[in-house]
């Protein structure tokens, strides 16, 4: 079967394979063509949502190969934000009737049994959401301090198929019916400029009593650019995840007595990040540490004053 592009067809898919790009064409028809040797994908059908009114991502699906195994519909998304992208990713892809719905990031690459994995686990557990790692790849020779550092990619590093609430979008299985009812907005447009509109989707679905689980062998790997090893940009990024966490509480568990208990444990992390940096000035193998936390207590800080911080990479 050629590659497809379509804005009107209106056909029955099993499994339609949602992924947003901004800026990363050749990210894009590097995942694209790694998905074509999937096991378990029969019928799979792909929404690509460019959030980058130059359409260049939409404008890669065009040159796939004639035999490409899937069917592709793309479009450009021009209201600026992740939450925007991956809104219009969702309703395009409820409107081909699919049983599920996965998702993939544009700088990502699944195993060959990433969506096999994702289907066992959920047959397995009758989960309505599945998730699965996303593992770094770095540069040659990056230091193993960073490659250590969890903030690169997303791992909640538990059992296989054990039950969670799912916190990141960039790998996830989830039950279309699941989330019908949302449309048309399933990620809050709040976080469109900052991130965080993943760990808000999950939330509100924990809160309805989705069942979750854990897929540990659906994995999918992230490329990471030299840009993002420098300290400014773990900075940037420990700030951010935590300003969106807190903001994502205050949004979906409002309520004096929940703002007080947020604001207790800001205070406590305070403390122990001055602790760690005076430990730091004595064991200079903790200063990493120690500014990490400082970087954590100001984001979260921040969004108690109702402070938004902003992704510097775009999506």
């Amino acid at each position: 079967m050629s590659a497809q592009l379509s804005e009107q067809a209106q056909v029955c898919a099993d499994t339609v394979l949602c992924i947003c790009t901004y800026n990363r064409p050749q990210g894009l028809y590097k995942l694209l063509m790694g998905i074509a040797s999937l096991d378990a994908a029969d019928g799979l059908q792909i929404v690509v949502v460019d959030n980058d009114e130059k359409g260049e991502g939409a404008q890669v699906c065009s040159t796939l190969p004639d035999d490409y195994p899937f069917v592709v519909h793309a479009s450009v998304e021009n209201t600026a934000g992740i939450s925007h992208a991956r809104n219009a990713a969702v309703n395009k892809a409820l409107t081909l009737n699919p049983t599920w719905l996965v998702f993939l990031d544009d700088d990502e690459t699944p195993s060959q049994q990433w969506l096999a994995e994702l289907k066992r686990i959920q047959y397995k557990t009758n989960a309505d959401a599945v998730g699965g790692p996303t593992l770094s790849v770095f540069p040659e020779n990056t230091p193993d301090n960073v490659r250590e550092n969890p903030y690169y990619g997303a791992d909640l590093s538990i059992e296989d198929g054990a039950q969670c609430q799912l916190q990141a979008a960039g790998n996830f299985l989830i039950r279309a019916a699941s989330i019908t009812k949302m449309a048309p907005e399933f990620f809050h447009p709040a976080f469109a400029k900052s991130g965080g509109e993943d760990l808000a989707f999950f939330t509100q679905l924990a809160q309805q009593g989705l069942n979750m689980h854990w897929a540990a062998n659906a994995i999918v790997h992230e490329d990471v650019p030299s840009n993002r090893l420098s300290e400014q940009w773990m900075k940037e990024r420990v700030v951010n995840i935590a300003n969106s966490r807190v903001r994502v509480m205050q949004m979906l568990q409002p309520g004096f007595a929940a703002s007080v208990i947020r604001v207790i444990k800001t205070a406590a992390l305070f403390t122990v990040a001055m602790l760690y940096t005076v430990a730091g000035f004595i064991h200079p193998t903790l200063k990493m540490k120690s500014k990490m936390l400082r970087w954590k207590f100001w984001g979260k800080f921040t969004a108690h004053f109702n402070l938004a911080t902003t992704r510097g990479d775009g999506h």
